[in-house]
């Protein structure tokens, strides 16, 4: 037996580095997908999707997994990834272990992983130079050297290996029999998991990493001004789909994202551009005889004119009608070097900052109040009718109106700045949060029209009640839209911090707004945004490290809890990589590429303020102080003694020791990790560690019930010491653990330890301990304290407590204690609690039965069923939570003896996917993965009953691509059951004979009937296709015929027809060579067959699924052909009337690439 009954660690941990280097580290990926690169690790086929936190889906290495796929074949392969931010390759690391076993599960369910085909990466930050070289070498080894026997003869040579390899290559073997249940491993089969297994280094925790620097450049391929700025919305992007554990697929992406990583167009040199040019003179548009058209088409900046709202406003900005002023626009169209840009209907204006200087004296008063006029109207609208692209032409406008006002030399005196002024002030003067959303992508331009104002408008809404930012808060992730509405907020407010005018005040405000943040999971956030302005080493400001600190003093006056996270965040090694922020992009705009030099000395004389502010802050609050004591290791020399000086004051030491106990829990963890990991460079040297010792042993409680708390801290690896062998530690850990509930016990008693249990975070270790004791003289009368007294307490701490001692009683003494306890006072529901603290084994099931008989169900309902302890046949255990109402659990015991490759009765597979229907377990006990491999089960069992085919109805959803499943037993009902299809017709669609009403569906037929269109869009299996892939043609006609005779009768002939049409598409070529069945060619081309041909050709259009739109229009242009080639052949062959639907596809597919060609010119244009 074993103690060890506890969950596996959480499938989102990361080691030391947290979400952000796994969200990094997946946002890799995602932009190595989106810029066509290559996965490593696997061959140079282009990423199709990426899956995160992969074990709803059956991984269990599933950080993230990689799909590539070969465009020719269609051949797919995948990488696993476990990402891990620190971890040590060796034979007692408890990670490393973590991450074998969850590779080994996979390398051995072919399921989830194709040998040969799939690989595993292990993804971490920097290592030590014995994991990274030792390691790297071993596996290398074991994909180049031919077969095992030379691979371990390598490692063994001493000219060609080390001991460091030798170790490496044992601590894989170690955890290898650790995952494979403690069984040894031939050799062969490590030698063939070594060959799949590659240990990749992202250096994505330091700023100037290759990583970074390679994915900007990148991104910066397609988008060569935002790289930056595009590497944060993928992360963000990443991080809501981690939330969700969902899969990324270009298609699945924001329309800005895709957007910014559009193709751009392949273009060749025009045949007119190898002759020498002309001598040409760049057009002057000042002087151009258009000049004042283009003057106002420049101040909008652009417009839709299939949008009747935007060519109002034309009319009215040009006081002229529009057809006529457009002519004129399209005159200017026409130059060599034009600025205007025609696409789709949509004109913008391009270089408009050069067009600004040029033309801004043909801008008048006039021409100013009606634009404020409008633009005030349009941005204020809550349901705005005018375009996206005219809203934001005229933001633009304003924001060059606001910074380049000296350019209007034909306006008033500052009527330029005023108009900026005001319309801003009347834009924001009654703005809600409707309003405020409305206008987030604009707010970075609209804040560089009229900064001060701006603010002003932010500030002033902060004080209202209610606020309108926590209305936008509260609706971070809507389910309308999935976004952000502050966004737009924080890129402005990141963009006016750059100038040191308005810095503190940004401060300030961003402070503001973080003390209205009640958290989620978008980056983008006020508290983010702060850290990344004011970032020691990459500071996102021109203001002064002065002034920098003048900001900071001032939050912490106004805003000190904002201010404590704020200081907290800028210590060394918080944030080891930055995207840096929004920079303005008309007021005093600053590159996108502009790197600030900060020296070493500018660097450390912030951090020396930061940390001495944090620890003058922590010196007045015990709770913060406890928080600095995590960050010890991170302060400078004097941050660092003047911490320990305020922790050794009589303000502290005389503190009670309830009030101590934290302080020292926290210094106590610190040096046991720092001396754990004393090799590791963050590590502190043994004199500093030695000096927070001293502090420590000040504070250290005299209370048992204090001092030993750390001991049941449910965090068992933190009390370990590395490489150490990890069973010698958990033995010596229980010993540890048994001493201290004696000395308690020996205190004050059961009554004191039951105390201690409520204290600490595992009370299970504590109920355990005391149930290992061996010197307590009267054991029996513990049990009569504790027995059945605590089986059933609604205090979850003592219910742990109970167990914990159970399962140890049971554990050192076997089934004889359970049996001699006197049970005779006790009722069911205690007896069935008491059970289900024991093994979920046989022998529990047995006494189940014996000591419950009719009231068995009071275990099998609160049983947890660990499937880790059962090794004997399941069968009994699954019938009785069958029968007791635990379906999904039964499931589960299901699945494991199928994983175990233990024989499964059919009849119990029906039975509990049946049940699980009407199920009331909890939602968390649904496995979708282990319903699919059940299923699978009953459609390759050819004895399975006829109630498979309802388990394939009720679960449908499941049974798709995702989880690699079809309907196979629905899908051969269809094909070779025509009154089968022809109901699964009438239950989805209406008669076309009004007077004439369709027979009721039987009961049963309504009863499976829930999915049915689903059934029919999923289907792949035309009619008369047999299971060997032959095809029987007088199968296929004689059940068309059928379907024509019930569907003409009931009214849906066209519908009925349009379905088998889109089937059709699966049929086989014909023995002859023909590409298609010469017997589904007739049905085809019949004459009264047209919805068929109608429903052949969406089959064909939908089978493309989604797909990456390449701006050459190529893949379009090759359907085109291939469809082309399929109609020449039959109608060769005779079938005329195929061939117009096949020449239709041909000619749309020819329409489609012509299309994307004309959308993807001109994608880049300039301010």
């Amino acid at each position: 037996m074993s103690k060890d009954i506890k969950q596996l660690s959480n499938p989102f941990s990361t080691g030391g580095g947290g979400p952000h280097f796994e969200a990094h580290v997946q946002a890799t990926f995602v932009a190595l997908m989106l810029t066509g690169g290559y996965a490593p690790c696997l061959p140079c086929w282009p990423i199709k999707k990426i899956r995160l936190q992969g074990k709803s889906a059956g991984y269990n290495t599933d950080d993230v997994i990689v799909f590539v796929e070969n465009p020719g074949t269609g051949e797919q392969s995948k990488l696993l990834g476990q990402i891990k931010r620190s971890i040590n390759i060796t034979k007692n690391d408890e990670i490393f272990g973590e991450v074998i076993k969850a590779a080994w599960d996979d390398f051995n369910n072919p399921e989830v992983f194709i040998k040969g085909r799939d690989r595993f990466a292990l993804i971490t930050g920097p290592l030590n130079v014995t994991d990274t070289k030792d390691t790297r070498t071993v596996l290398e080894w074991a994909r180049s050297l031919d077969n095992a026997d030379e691979f371990f003869k390598n490692i063994d040579l001493p000219k060609v290996s080390n001991d460091g390899k030798r170790t490496k290559i044992e601590a894989f073997k170690t955890n290898i029999k650790k995952a494979n249940d403690d069984n040894d491993v031939e050799d062969k089969t490590i030698y063939d998991f070594l060959k799949h297994f590659h240990l990749l280094g992202f250096d994505l925790d330091i700023k100037s990493g290759v990583t970074l620097a390679l994915l900007h450049s990148l991104i910066g391929q397609y988008s060569r001004d935002n790289a930056a700025y595009i590497w944060t919305q993928l992360v963000d992007e990443v991080q809501s789909t981690n939330k969700n554990a969902g899969t990324i697929t270009p298609e699945k992406l924001p329309e800005d994202l895709k957007e910014a990583f559009k193709q751009p167009a392949l273009a060749q040199i025009p045949t007119e551009f190898t002759v020498p040019p002309s001598e040409t003179a760049e057009t002057d548009w000042s002087q151009h005889r258009y000049a004042n058209a283009l003057a106002l088409a420049n101040l909008v900046g652009a417009w839709h004119d299939k949008n009747e709202a935007d060519i109002s406003i034309m009319s009215q900005i040009t006081t002229e009608n529009y057809s006529g002023w457009i002519a004129k626009i399209r005159d200017v169209l026409q130059g060599s070097d034009s600025p205007i840009l025609l696409q789709n209907g949509i004109w913008k204006v391009e270089k408009r900052s050069s067009l600004w200087t040029a033309l801004g004296s043909r801008i008048f008063d006039e021409h100013l109040d009606t634009f404020k006029k409008l633009i005030v109207a349009i941005l204020t609208e809550r349901n705005p009718s005018f375009s996206s692209a005219l809203r934001k032409g005229l933001a633009e406008g304003l924001a060059l109106l606001g910074s380049r006002a000296s350019e209007l030399i034909n306006c008033s005196h500052g009527k330029a700045e005023s108009t900026a002024v005001m319309a801003i002030h009347e834009i924001f003067a009654d703005a809600d949060w409707v309003l405020s959303g409305s206008l987030n992508s604009l707010l970075p331009i609209l804040a560089e029209a009229a900064p001060n104002l701006f603010l002003h408008a932010v500030e002033k809404a902060l004080r209202l009640s209610p606020c309108p930012f926590d209305e936008l808060f509260s609706r971070e992730d809507d389910g309308i839209t999935g976004g952000n509405y502050l966004t737009g907020l924080l890129w402005a407010l990141e963009g006016l911090a750059w100038d040191e005018k308005y810095f503190v005040r940004v401060c300030l405000v961003l402070g503001e707004l973080a003390s209205h943040d009640p958290g989620g999971k978008w980056a983008n956030r006020p508290a983010n945004s702060l850290s990344t302005i004011l970032l020691p080493w990459r500071p996102q400001t021109m203001a002064s490290i002065k002034k920098r600190n003048v900001a900071v003093q001032t939050l912490r006056k106004e805003l000190p809890d904002i201010t404590w996270r704020l200081i907290i965040n800028l210590l060394p090694n918080q944030r080891q990589t930055s995207m840096g922020s929004h920079k303005p992009s008309w007021r005093n705009p600053i590159p996108d590429d502009r790197e600030q030099v900060v020296t070493h000395q500018e660097y450390w004389k912030q951090i020396s303020s930061y940390a001495e502010l944090a620890v003058s802050m922590a010196s007045q609050d015990n709770s913060r102080l406890g928080e600095l004591i995590d960050h010890f290791d991170k302060l400078p020399k004097p941050s660092f003694y003047r911490l320990l000086k305020v922790l050794s004051s009589d303000a502290i030491t005389g503190l009670p020791e309830n009030e101590r106990l934290p302080l020292w829990d926290r210094l106590t963890k610190l040096t046991s990790e720092h001396r754990r990991f004393s090799d590791a460079k963050w590590a502190l040297n043994s004199d500093l560690l030695s000096a927070i010792e001293a502090v420590s042993d000040q504070l250290v409680p005299s209370n048992p019930l204090n001092l030993y708390q750390h001991l049941f801290s449910d965090r068992d690896w933190e009390l370990y010491e590395k490489n150490v062998n990890l069973d010698d530690q958990r033995k010596e850990l229980d010993d540890r653990r048994q001493k201290a509930i004696s000395e308690i016990f020996n205190i004050g008693g059961l009554n004191l330890v039951i105390e201690f249990a409520e204290a600490v975070n595992s009370p299970f270790d504590v109920g355990y301990s005391i149930g290992c004791i061996a010197d307590i003289a009267d054991r029996r009368q513990i049990d009569e304290v504790l027995l059945p007294a605590y089986l059933e307490t609604e205090n979850r701490k003592l219910s742990f407590f109970a167990s914990g001692y159970v399962w140890s009683r049971h554990y050192t003494n076997g089934w004889s204690w359970a049996d001699r306890l006197n049970k005779s006072k006790w009722s069911a529901s205690q007896i069935g609690q008491f059970l289900s603290y024991l093994p979920f084994t046989k022998e529990t099931w047995d006494r189940t039965a014996e000591w419950l008989g009719e009231s068995q169900g009071e275990y099998w309902a609160k049983t947890n069923a660990n499937l880790c302890q059962a090794k004997s046949d399941l069968s009994i255990a699954i019938d009785k939570l069958l029968e007791y109402g635990r379906p999904y659990t039964a499931i589960n015991c299901l699945y494991t003896m199928h994983c175990r490759k233990q024989p499964i009765d059919v009849a119990q597979i029906v039975n509990a996917l049946l049940a699980a229907l009407s199920s009331s377990e909890p939602f968390y006990s649904k496995d979708p993965y282990k319903i699919v491999e059940l299923v699978k089960i009953l459609q390759e069992t050819p004895e399975v009953s006829p109630d498979a085919l309802f388990v394939e109805w009720a679960y449908l959803p499941f049974l798709n691509s995702h989880y690699g499943a079809t309907p196979k037993l629905l899908e051969s009902r269809l094909a070779g059951d025509p009154d089968f299809f022809c109901e699964v017709i009438l239950l989805i669609y209406r008669s076309k004979k009004n007077d004439k009403i369709a027979d009721e569906p039987s009961e049963d037929r309504k009863a499976i009937a829930t999915n049915p269109w689903q059934l029919l869009y999923e289907w792949r299996t035309p009619p008369g296709m047999q299971s060997d892939g032959s095809f029987k043609n007088d199968q296929f006609s004689s059940w068309l015929q059928r379907v024509k005779e019930v569907c003409t009768e009931s009214g849906h002939l066209e519908v009925a027809l349009t379905h088998v049409g889109q089937v059709l598409i699966h049929s086989p070529a014909d023995a002859d060579g023909l590409w298609i069945d010469r017997t589904v060619a007739d049905a085809l081309n019949s004459g009264d067959s047209e919805e068929m041909r109608n429903g052949y050709y969406l089959g064909f259009l939908n089978s493309r699924g989604v797909y990456w739109v390449a701006p050459t229009g190529k893949p379009e242009r090759e359907l085109a052909e291939k469809y082309r080639k399929m109609a020449d052949e039959v109608e060769n062959e005779g079938y005329q009337r195929l061939a117009v639907t096949l020449k239709g596809l041909s000619e749309y597919y020819d329409r489609e690439a012509e299309r994307i060609v004309a959308e993807h010119k001109g994608d880049d244009y300039d301010n």
